[in-house]
């Protein structure tokens, strides 16, 4: 959950995935907009490398890697602020969050009709520093493939180890803006574990500690109400993942097909770069936003179902946890209610962020996928909107997520 998702296609899904405050955390929502910053930043550099690659091969030198991750850190920890925000009783807070998270899993059950193949028991409270480096080994992991792509690559001259150092210290300092910047408003997020070895291996619960005390103090909240609220959508995420086992294998299968596209187009950069800024150019205008103008059309495929996937996952969180907060919260009104208030009066240096990093798509993604479910609940009842969750097959796609009554036919034709 987060303060308005990643969990780097939220940067890379939003790294794994959080609530409707932040723009982040099922290692997310987010990739498609790390995919982006990371073709945007090489394709920015490529006519130049390509001039000194052809001219000057004067020595041999250790390539700079694509990303400098230990730039990327020192930024992040510095826009955090996590110093100012440390965890109050960290004890009191552990056990709270552990209890609250097992209150809710019956719940979720009950609602869901289906068992958790064991319970919830990686629960952890987090401050910020503690969320960024559980994030940065994620990331490194992830994207591991992708510079040793680029090392292979890259050029071996004295000017090309020069800009390629310059390249990737630009690459560390904008992912560490980003992730600073979420690490000051994500409140919880589900790690799933998408890299394991051990499929068996269950995701993680995370509860950034600092901004949700911060949160419910501004917003003058219950606190036990507060949290329990978050548990619910947070541990709605541990059932889709982990009670569904196929919905992490096909969430990590569309992660690949991407990885592989951004390899085949990274690796031919030089060449596709004129094909690159022709689909921006001929989607200008067009209403779109302007991470989609860059994706090539396999691309904006995979693109899709990964959105398509997000958005019910997100949806379907914030739609338990309404239907059960509802009868289990006596304070679930005025959190609605003070929540989207707070959502609403965004200044205007956090609208242009959002605009710029893409995380305007994802807060349109969860708003989406909670009125999917929310129209197809109203009219066939949750045992049959249950059903996106049987097989990748019953999966909406985006335009029935816009049309639910399309879902509705088609799962009907299907029985």
């Amino acid at each position: 959950m987060d303060s308005g998702t990643p969990s780097m296609l939220h940067f890379l899904y939003y790294f794994a995935t959080r609530r409707k405050d932040t723009p982040l955390a099922t290692t997310g929502n987010n990739l498609r907009r790390l995919g982006t910053i990371l073709i945007l930043g090489v394709a920015a550099g490529a006519a130049a490398r390509y001039y000194i690659e052809t001219r000057a091969r004067s020595e041999t030198r250790r390539p700079t890697r694509l990303i400098d991750w230990e730039q990327a850190r020192a930024v992040a920890l510095r826009v955090s602020q996590w110093e100012q925000a440390p965890v109050g009783e960290r004890q009191f807070r552990s056990e709270q969050y552990t209890r609250l998270v097992k209150q809710s899993e019956p719940l979720i059950a009950d609602y869901l009709g289906v068992q958790l193949p064991t319970p919830i028991s990686r629960v952890y409270v987090h401050d910020r520093r503690e969320w960024l480096e559980a994030n940065f080994i994620s990331f490194e992991q992830l994207f591991r493939p992708i510079e040793e792509l680029y090392e292979r690559n890259s050029g071996s001259s004295a000017a090309a180890a020069l800009l390629g150092e310059l390249n990737s210290k630009f690459m560390g300092a904008q992912l560490g803006v980003l992730l600073g910047y979420l690490a000051r408003r994500v409140l919880g997020q589900y790690d799933l574990s998408l890299l394991s070895p051990d499929p068996a291996t269950s995701g993680a619960l995370y509860f950034v500690e600092p901004n949700i005390a911060r949160v419910q103090s501004q917003l003058g909240l219950n606190d036990e109400d507060f949290r329990l609220w978050i548990a619910l959508h947070e541990a709605t995420h541990a059932f889709e993942f982990e009670a569904y086992p196929w919905v992490r294998q096909h969430f990590r299968d569309l992660l690949q097909q991407y990885f592989d596209q951004l390899n085949t187009q990274l690796e031919g950069l030089g060449s596709s770069l004129p094909q690159l800024i022709a689909r921006i150019a001929q989607g200008w205008g067009s209403g779109q936003h302007w991470i989609e103008l860059v994706l090539t059309p396999e691309q904006r495929r995979i693109f899709d179902q990964l959105q398509a996937l997000m958005s019910i996952v997100e949806g379907y969180g914030n739609h338990i946890m309404n239907a059960v907060g509802k009868q289990l919260l006596p304070s679930f009104e005025q959190i609605e209610r003070r929540v989207a208030q707070r959502q609403s009066t965004k200044t205007l240096l956090e609208q242009l962020f959002n605009r710029i990093t893409g995380m305007d798509l994802k807060l349109a993604q969860y708003q989406q996928g909670e009125a999917f479910i929310d129209a197809v609940t109203a009219a066939r009842g949750s045992a049959f909107t249950a059903r996106v969750w049987e097989q990748v097959e019953h999966l909406p796609t985006m335009d029935e997520i816009r049309n639910p009554q399309h879902w509705i036919a088609r799962m009907d034709r299907l029985v």
